[in-house]
């Protein structure tokens, strides 16, 4: 008797781009997966650190291609060109995989999914594990509601997240030049608007944080994912995604309320940019643009609708003082934000 996962073959599209130290373990994860029908494609984006010559030490076990540095629009859309599995998962080259990965993804599919998520352990540039897993909530009955209120949902970060190829046609390619940057954006957001997200509670792979910063640092430094650029750079991008997804949930005739509003990871990433960000709109007219995104921020946190009062007070005193306390009680505040995202490991 053949099961239902002897039938379905996964794409692990790995994206690369001068991650010499780290891709080999992505590629090793990929090659261990004990789903029996599992390809491995790897997309160098360009490197210039010695990558290729790296990746091409697999062998014929994986598919290189090579291509001038277009960002990771363009890689996602190369890879996924290039994938003939029924799923696919896009590896950041910087994370890797758990050996059951594939098979349970295979095992939880069903007709009309778009989308099996699942959590990650975090890690530090070393790959040592930091006790705590992304992202603290998954929804997915809640996810197409949350996408028309707010723009985003609790969805890991792109390792974590397997996808249907139906769906993938419809999304892809995506705009290039846009997406040099966050393209995994693309199909998180829109996975909802497809079919169905099913979430996995355990976590099958690794996210490593690696972003490195110093004193001079100190805007990037609150930032807890692996964004290159500060904190205003990071909101502006998720001001501009959410602009994005109204225009595609408008396009389907899915009405999403405009404008959208924040989510509340997105509302304590508001409050470091007032208080902290340099540059931005709020540092030219402090008074009205800080006070402003600040109110929507807590208009918000009163309107996430998966949450209780009593997170949503202190959600809210949490951003007043972050926002209003003299400077240092204010920063240290704030560092509770990058020690407390995710949720904590089993012990």
């Amino acid at each position: 008797m053949h099961r239902k996962e002897d039938h379905v073959r996964v794409s692990i599209v790995i994206n690369n781009y001068n991650y010499r130290p780290y891709v080999g373990r992505a590629i090793k994860s990929a090659l261990g997966q004990i789903h029996r029908d599992t390809e491995v494609i790897v997309v160098d984006d360009g490197s210039t650190d010695g990558s290729p010559l790296l990746i091409r030490r697999f062998g014929s076990k994986v598919r290189l291609v090579e291509q001038p540095n277009g960002g990771q629009g363009s890689a996602y859309n190369t890879g996924f060109r290039l994938a003939t599995g029924d799923v696919v998962i896009f590896l950041d080259a910087d994370d890797w995989l758990y050996p059951d990965a594939a098979s349970k993804v295979v095992a939880a599919w069903r007709p009309g999914v778009s989308k099996v998520q699942f959590r990650l352990d975090m890690v530090d540039a070393d790959g040592v594990a930091l006790g705590r897993q992304v992202p603290r909530h998954l929804h997915d009955e809640q996810a197409l509601d949350l996408v028309r209120q707010f723009g985003a949902y609790g969805s890991p970060p792109g390792s974590g997240n397997a996808y249907s190829r139906a769906f993938l046609r419809s999304v892809l390619p995506m705009d290039e030049r846009i997406w040099r940057t966050a393209a995994d954006t693309v199909p998180i957001l829109l996975a909802p608007a497809y079919g169905d997200v099913v979430s996995l509670p355990m976590p099958l792979g690794a996210y490593r944080l690696h972003r490195k910063s110093d004193a001079a640092d100190q805007d990037g430094s609150l930032l807890s994912n692996n964004a290159p650029k500060g904190l205003w750079h990071e909101y502006e991008r998720i001001e501009w995604t959410k602009r994005f997804v109204e225009q595609a949930l408008q396009r389907l005739d899915l009405k999403p309320r405009t404008p959208q509003m924040l989510a509340p990871w997105e509302t304590r990433l508001a409050a470091l940019c007032v208080r902290f960000g340099e540059g931005g709109p709020a540092a030219a007219d402090p008074q009205h643009e800080g006070s402003r995104l600040m109110r929507m921020a807590l208009h918000s946190t009163w309107r996430w609708p998966l949450s209780g009062i009593a997170f949503k007070a202190a959600l809210s005193l949490w951003l007043v003082g972050v926002w209003l306390l003299p400077k240092p009680w204010a920063l240290r505040l704030a560092g509770m934000h990058k020690t407390s995202i995710g949720a904590a490991s089993p012990s």
